[in-house]
């Protein structure tokens, strides 16, 4: 039989939005910087984000960790911005907020503002384009922030197993070998020099563009963002994309890792193919249909069943190069869990076989459709998809684009998906144990 699912919002959708009716105008200047504009004059807000093409996946050995303290360092005060005008105090007293994070591919930086201190969150972002502050002090401070950031990750039981996991998983050179915060023992050994190095290369307009969306007027943003971004004079080559091993040919030997928990836990580890790969959407799909919603189908019969406690985990779906999807099915450590493997299986037997009722999918699909039309009321969602059709498609009028390519996914692409990427032979399963003690 068919399988039948509920709707519910796909968490692999976070920078979608439904059709805009706002006006979006752009214009790039002479150092290569874009600005994208959407006048949404719907309340007195606005919000900017600054996209760096630069993350984790261009570091190099030596500064494994750099790309997420420059998010920290960011903060720290720019020549026109600093002391008591940092950026947390400047926005802080325009009534806004202020944030950042670093992912393997990209550093975004946002805040959202009335729209009246717009014009001086421009001035700051441009400021610390081109002046940031890189002294020991700062240097120091900021990798005690980080040191102890990366200590807090892994001072409880999953924590630790996550690292320990993610060092046996990628091949040698693999981009996303190393995860966003990085080695430890390179974070502390940093060098003002090694800073000031990556700083020049990545943060430089021509690596990056601003989105702005709010109560605000396309020509004027564009004015001021020529007035303090224009005459920034770096420029570097822009990142082109690596070369990579090829994870799907990658075979990961590690069969149990152990944990000081009285947990078993099954994680099982798939190859997952990149954006713009033929099977992209259509993977990240399934994968949250079969493992990591609410509603997900393992969830109904393995969880809901009470064969296991949760299923934790999810995919990293807006990945540059081919990247492993993890999730760990976390059970009572005791005799008897083989059979949450073979549920596991038949589920994805069944799925291989009989597939997904086609008005079931058309009507999931339809569900989110409708439910991302509460999007367009975000400042923050629309720039986040616009800025996500930018960087990954080079086109921001694609802020549409990947919902659209959902839509198109039928039945029997799902059943190949499952059969090619879900097979047992490309299936890899890590027995997590407790710690034997004698």
């Amino acid at each position: 039989m068919k399988k039948t699912i509920l709707p519910f919002v796909l968490m692999m959708l976070p920078f979608f939005v439904a059709a805009l009716d706002y006006p979006i105008k752009t214009k790039t200047l002479n150092n290569g910087l874009k600005i994208i504009v959407c006048e949404k004059n719907t309340n007195t807000m606005a919000e900017i984000q600054v996209w760096y093409r630069v993350g984790s996946k261009d570091e190099w050995d030596g500064v494994r960790g750099m790309a997420h303290l420059f998010e920290h360092m960011m903060f720290r005060g720019s020549k026109k911005f600093k002391d008591n005008d940092k950026p947390f105090k400047v926005v802080d007293r325009l009534g806004g907020e202020i944030n950042a994070y670093t992912t393997f591919d990209r550093t975004v930086y946002h805040e959202q503002v009335p729209a009246s201190g717009i014009e001086t969150v421009i001035e700051m972002e441009a400021d610390r384009m081109a002046n940031l502050i890189l002294d020991q002090t700062i240097l120091d401070t900021e990798r005690e922030v980080v040191g102890e950031e990366y200590r807090l990750g892994v001072n409880n039981w999953y924590g630790k197993m996550e690292s320990e996991r993610y060092k046996k998983l990628y091949p040698n050179k693999h981009p996303y070998q190393v995860d966003v915060i990085g080695n430890l023992n390179e974070i502390t050994s940093f060098t003002t020099k090694q800073c000031q190095d990556f700083y020049d290369k990545f943060y430089s307009p021509n690596n990056a563009f601003v989105v702005i969306t709010g109560n605000v007027k396309a020509d004027e943003v564009f004015d001021w963002c020529k007035k303090y971004f224009g005459d920034i004079k770096k420029q570097l080559p822009v990142n082109t994309k690596k070369q990579e091993p090829d994870i799907f040919k990658h075979r990961i030997e590690t069969e149990e890792l152990f944990v000081d928990f009285p947990v078993q836990i099954y994680s099982y580890i798939i190859a997952s193919p990149a954006f713009g790969h033929k099977d992209y959407y259509a993977f990240n799909l399934l994968s949250e249909l079969l493992f990591s919603n609410s509603n997900s189908l393992l969830q109904k019969r393995i969880v809901n069943a009470n064969l296991a406690y949760q299923i934790k985990g999810s995919q990293y779906p807006a990945r540059m190069y081919g990247n492993y999807t993890v999730y760990d099915i976390i059970m009572n450590a005791g005799v008897g869990n083989a059979k949450v493997k073979k549920e596991v299986q038949r589920e994805i037997n069944n799925l291989i076989t009989e597939g997904i009722d086609e008005a079931d999918l058309s009507n999931y699909l339809s569900n989110i459709e409708s439910r991302l039309l509460f999007s367009n009321y975000s400042n923050d969602e629309i720039n986040a998809a616009l800025g996500f059709a930018e960087y990954y498609y080079f086109d921001y009028n694609k802020y549409n684009a990947m919902l659209e390519e959902y839509k198109k996914i039928k039945p029997e692409d799902l059943k190949r998906i499952a059969s090619t990427y879900f097979n047992p032979e490309n299936l890899k399963v890590i027995n997590i144990k407790p710690t034997e003690t004698e």
